[in-house]
């Protein structure tokens, strides 16, 4: 299976080898996490750089690309961990670039070199130039060669660094640096304990309700039966000036490491770790899938009675349950879903799939092991408690969080269950399970074709002295307007095994669209449309299609996978003709309708594609009743409804399901109406220079709008006329600049340029 083992809440490497998390901060309306990434291999074997993912909700999370490579003499072997600092407009990010120097060295007291790096972003995508800060002669002279992973914070006009590092004598420690400037950062101090290793990775420094709290990861501690169990460990001190006290584990699970926190606007403070450790005997046979690794779920962080930490759950995870039912031994149909469990009795077991989760109380004794292979290596992790009160599981595909009484315990591990239905039993306990579902990427069905654009437009199609070729077909258009503005989405289609099947996967693929349930086929070529257009402005097409490699796409070939996640499914009529993709449409809007989807439904006419238009009317018939959202263009409704009158063509509109109605009227905006009225919006006034698929980024960034307003399947008959017309206005705006450049996809716009 293309996606299997894929998640649905966790933040995963699109390909190759994902681990630390870098630079999290919230900047420009979006959340950012970076991540130390390695695209090349899923083992980790390529040159280090950084990864860059954004969330408008802590969410849904979409991948935007590498933005720090290694190309300095100072970090030519790696871009290493590092930090974010959010000032004013801008964003600065400190790293360290990791050189390994040719020659016998054995790189721990000579031979390596570790370099803070400094660029800055006024968008949190494209970097400036890089500025070296520190080299390893600016660090004391008790240092090694390994000291890095610089943690920053601004506070009261100075700059606050703390760096991992290991001593001449192999003791672990955290450097203290401030500054005024980034071009003044002064040595300040050395925080370190006895016999806590000899390397602290990843230092963290953060106040949290009136404690100070230190987070680093030491290597190098013997590991024991309940504490230290994992090769290299995660844990926290409170200090208060350079005295530390009492270190505790942050993770007692298989999978925890390099934790990293931030500040949210509302002044939370979140914790996302890599669930993943290096150099220990388990593995992940996502290895064998081209990718390996993710994030944790973003943690909120606070003080327990006793002064440690407690880490839960994000709180937007709740607008995520749905069909909270008592745990009874069945099996649960679909990942991901949550566990919450009270009232334990003294000899308490259960299982998620082949993970066992025991309470016994007369030993204080809480567990994990593995009683089968889903744990690929793992075993068992304990923790010593002295009660157990509370107990909260997130299992997402292949992982699972355990939280253990209100967060003050936490247990994270990679799982791989062979069947999206995993059995839970239970015993000795009060619990429920609830889905978890995350319904944020937009799924398309239907053609993706080859439009041959003119060289010559206002004239007729013989006078055309030449096409260029380029990816198109209105579902693929969609996809890539929702995808090109941060969202996630996915097309459904069928090519053939020609050059223009790959020329579409690389267009979608560049706009972020995901293409990996595009099926191939030797029966029939992709489909072309040749466009030309008249003097009076309008588009015609010539399509080539007898049959295409779309049409023979058949409902067999649609499953529940493909649906997974999905906000919205959309498509148009191009595909509904008498052939197997109509059936796969049928099969998609069951499914999509099923998981808790919109549908929405753009005719988008096509008359040349029809012998008879009376079938043609008929099928779009048929499909309306099944539709949330119905877009129409003023040129369409009268064929459609038989009436040139939106308000006579209504009362047969809002038929079956349809709770929305979209009339688009080209330059003069837009009209949405629902069961309480009616909103328009007006479109800027621009100089259109080419239409083609203008019709498709305007219900692409409407959706897009939709879902990021918070409105999904479950809101969606109760959404307000004023959000409605926030949408459209930006639908307009998005259509206002793709009209002023050429082609379809290639002239979408980013968020940033619409704001």
């Amino acid at each position: 299976m293309k996606g299997k083992w894929r998640q649905n809440l966790h933040i995963e490497p699109p390909e190759g080898w994902m681990n630390d998390p870098n630079g999290l901060c919230f900047f420009d309306g979006f959340y950012h996490v970076y991540f130390q990434y390695s695209p090349g291999t899923p083992n980790g074997e390529s040159t280090r750089c950084w990864g860059h993912y954004v969330s408008s909700d802590l969410l849904s999370w979409k991948y935007k690309g590498i933005v720090l490579d290694a190309d300095l003499p100072e970090d030519k072997d790696g871009v290493f961990s590092g930090s974010a600092v959010t000032l004013g407009y801008h964003v600065e990010f400190f790293y360290t670039g990791n050189v390994m120097e040719d020659g016998d060295y054995d790189y721990v007291l000579e031979g390596r070199g570790a370099n803070v790096i400094h660029v800055t972003s006024s968008d949190g995508y494209e970097m400036s130039s890089k500025k070296v800060l520190l080299r390893n002669s600016d660090y004391p002279s008790f240092c090694s060669c390994h000291v890095r992973d610089p943690k920053v914070s601004f506070e009261d006009g100075v700059y606050k660094m703390v760096l991992g590092a290991r001593t001449v004598d192999d003791k672990g420690c955290v450097l203290l640096y401030e500054g005024k400037d980034i071009d003044s950062f002064e040595y300040k101090g050395c925080l370190t304990a006895p016999d806590m290793g000899y390397m602290w990775e990843c230092p963290d420094m953060f106040e949290l309700e009136g404690r100070n709290f230190l987070t680093f990861c030491p290597q190098g501690i013997p590991q024991g039966e309940f504490r230290f169990q994992n090769i290299f460990q995660s844990g926290y001190y409170t200090f208060n000036g350079d005295a530390l006290d009492g270190f505790e584990e942050l993770d007692y699970g298989f999978d925890f490491y390099a934790p990293q926190t931030f500040a949210l606007p509302d002044g939370r403070r979140i914790l996302i770790g890599w669930m993943g450790i290096g150099d220990d005997s388990y593995s992940n046979p996502t290895v064998e899938l081209g990718w390996q690794h993710c994030l944790t779920l973003p943690r909120e962080l606070s003080v327990g009675a006793d002064g440690k930490l407690l880490q839960n759950p994000i709180r937007e995870l709740s607008s995520l349950k749905k069909k909270a039912k008592n745990v009874d031994g069945e099996a649960w149909e679909g990942l991901p879903f949550e566990v919450n469990a009270s009232e334990f009795a003294s000899e308490f077991k259960l299982s998620v799939s082949g993970a066992e989760i025991t309470w016994n109380r007369s030993e204080g004794v809480f567990s994990l092991h593995f009683a089968n292979g889903e744990g690929y290596g793992r075993k068992e992790r304990k923790i010593k408690l002295d009660s157990l009160d509370s107990l909260r599981i997130i299992a997402d595909v292949s992982s699972l969080e355990i939280y253990v009484n209100d967060g003050r315990y936490v247990m994270s591990t990679r799982f791989y269950p062979e069947y999206r239905q995993v059995k839970i039993e239970e015993n000795g306990a009060l619990a429920t399970v609830t889905a978890l579902r995350l319904n944020d990427t937009l799924v398309a069905i239907g053609e993706a074709l080859i439009d041959f654009i003119p060289d010559k437009k206002g004239c007729e199609f013989y006078e055309v002295g030449a096409f260029s070729p380029a990816a198109g077909g209105a579902p693929a258009n969609v996809c890539g307007a929702f995808s090109k503005l941060g969202g996630k989405s996915r097309m459904i289609t069928q090519l053939g095994l020609d050059p223009f099947g790959d020329i579409i996967k690389r267009t979608l693929n560049d706009a972020g669209v995901d293409t990996s349930f595009i099926s191939y086929t030797s029966v029939a070529n992709t489909a072309l449309a040749f466009v030309s257009q008249t003097k009076d402005g309008k588009n015609t097409y010539s399509f080539y299609r007898n049959p295409s490699a779309d049409m023979l796409f058949d409902a067999s070939q649609v499953t529940g996978e493909m649906l997974d996640g999905c906000y919205a499914l959309h498509f148009c009529s191009v595909s509904l003709g008498d052939f197997p993709m109509r059936d796969a449409h049928h099969a998609a809007v069951t499914i999509a309708r099923r998981q808790g989807a919109l549908i929405s439904f753009d005719p988008n006419l096509r008359f040349m594609l029809w012998d008879d238009k009376d079938e043609l009317k008929r099928v779009i018939w048929e499909f309306i009743p099944d539709c949330d959202i119905v877009k129409i263009s003023d040129e369409e409704l009268e064929f459609i409804a038989g009436t040139s009158s939106i308000d006579e063509a209504l009362p047969a509109l809002f038929k079956g399901n349809v709770k929305l109605v979209i009339l688009t009227k080209g330059k003069d905006g837009a009209d949405a109406y629902t069961s309480s009225g009616c909103v328009s919006s007006v479109s800027p006034d621009v100089n259109a220079i080419d239409t083609t698929g203008a019709g498709d980024g305007f219900i692409g960034s409407f959706l897009w709008k939709l879902r990021t307003s918070g409105v999904g399947k479950d809101n969606f008959a109760d959404c307000s006329l004023p959000v409605i017309k926030e949408c459209l206005d930006f639908a307009n705006r998005f259509s206002a600049i793709s009209v002023q450049r050429k082609g379809a996809i290639p002239s979408y716009p980013e968020y940033k340029e619409i704001k």
